[in-house]
């Protein structure tokens, strides 16, 4: 009876070899760099007429990706906010009729858009010390729990959300009216203080 061939060691320490690269390969711990062409199976997946943030355009004269919205329009849903970052009196008076109440539900809310929209500079617990900031080293993002932060009335925070601040933009048209105050609510539950409506008459 003939013996059964053996696969010499050499081959063995290919095929092994071909695998542990491929497995690191495909697991992303070794890098595979080519200077070819890639194969594209679907190439108008890669190569899609459609604006490109922040670069040019050919398509428009002015060669600027991102349209300056038709002056006098507004989207569907949106409620512009009319006011500018330095109107602050005039924030103090306009933004104190709030009929959104402080309940249970609405502080979930107000968790749940504060950690959508704020925690990745000011971080979950309002103190400004992010990730993005750490790694960023970017200085400036106050901590929201301060006592200058808790002496802003609701209506100046309504105002930074709304208007933006400094390096802040403005969330107006991301968060709705309604989410600003659950924020606004959600904040002073992590500073621990009620806060008051206005500065107006102080």
């Amino acid at each position: 009876m003939n013996a059964p061939r053996r696969i010499p060691i050499f081959w063995l320490l290919i095929i092994g070899v071909i695998s542990v690269v491929t497995i690191l390969v495909l697991a992303g711990r070794m890098p595979w760099y080519s200077t070819q062409t890639p194969l594209e199976l679907l190439p108008n997946m890669d190569n899609q007429f459609k604006v490109i943030p922040q670069s040019g355009n050919t398509f428009f004269a002015d060669r600027a990706s991102v349209r300056v919205p038709v002056e006098g329009t507004v989207a569907r849903g949106q409620q512009p906010y009319a006011l500018q970052q330095g109107d602050i009196d005039t924030a103090e008076l306009v933004n104190v009729n709030n009929t959104v109440p402080n309940t249970p539900f609405v502080l979930a809310r107000g968790q749940n858009r504060f950690n959508v929209f704020c925690s990745p500079c000011h971080n979950y617990d309002a103190k400004g010390m992010s990730k993005v900031a750490v790694r960023g080293l970017w200085l400036g993002i106050p901590n929201l729990t301060r006592p200058e932060t808790q002496a802003l009335s609701n209506a100046r925070l309504f105002h930074v959300i709304s208007a933006g601040q400094n390096l802040m933009p403005s969330y107006a048209d991301k968060v709705s009216p309604t989410d600003r105050w659950a924020i606004i609510y959600y904040l002073r539950s992590l500073q621990g203080v009620e806060g008051v409506a206005s500065n107006v008459n102080r």
